[in-house]
């Protein structure tokens, strides 16, 4: 699995969240902040690939910061002829949640039933299907491995086709 990046936030899109595989773990790393401005570390969870059950996404809409979102833009519209500064971050607030309204999740569910759940941005939708897509794969490919029938097949048509050559 290539490691994906992802923003976390608008106002500090230089601040990455990352979902990454080391061998048979899954590790997922969420940078924190304070107020949503100031960086202040970041959370790390690792999950082994036998420990998830399902991945999936979740694209929705959030009605009430869509409609304060523009409520908030309209305002600082108006605002930037009194005060240019409190309009202005009116302005950003107020765009910040109108992005924010467009909630896309990746929901990663392990097998005690315990979900893990990742918010993206609107603009990195593709990254959050990627990621579902790259865990599912893991989980089929460590089913396989398991799969103690399909093991044995294959161990047997291996025989199959070595006696074959000998004859």
């Amino acid at each position: 699995m290539q490691p994906i990046t992802y923003m976390t936030s608008l106002f500090t899109f230089y601040l990455k969240g990352e979902i990454k595989s080391e061998q048979n773990f899954i590790s997922f790393k969420v940078p924190n902040t304070i107020l949503g401005l100031i960086p202040l570390g970041a959370q790390t969870e690792k999950f082994t690939i036998s420990q998830i059950a399902s991945t999936a996404t979740n694209t929705r809409l959030s009605l009430k910061y869509l409609l304060l979102g523009i409520l908030l833009v309209l305002w600082g519209f108006s605002g930037l002829t009194e005060s240019f500064l409190l309009g202005l971050i009116l302005l950003l607030l107020g765009i910040n949640n109108v992005v924010n309204a467009f909630i896309i999740n990746l929901v990663v569910t392990t097998t005690a039933g315990q979900q893990k759940i990742i918010s993206f941005l609107i603009f990195d939708k593709q990254k959050a299907n990627q990621a579902a897509e790259q865990i599912n794969a893991m989980i089929a490919g460590r089913l396989d491995d398991t799969n103690t029938r399909q093991q044995t097949d294959r161990v047997i048509d291996a025989n199959a086709q070595q006696t074959d050559r000998i004859i």
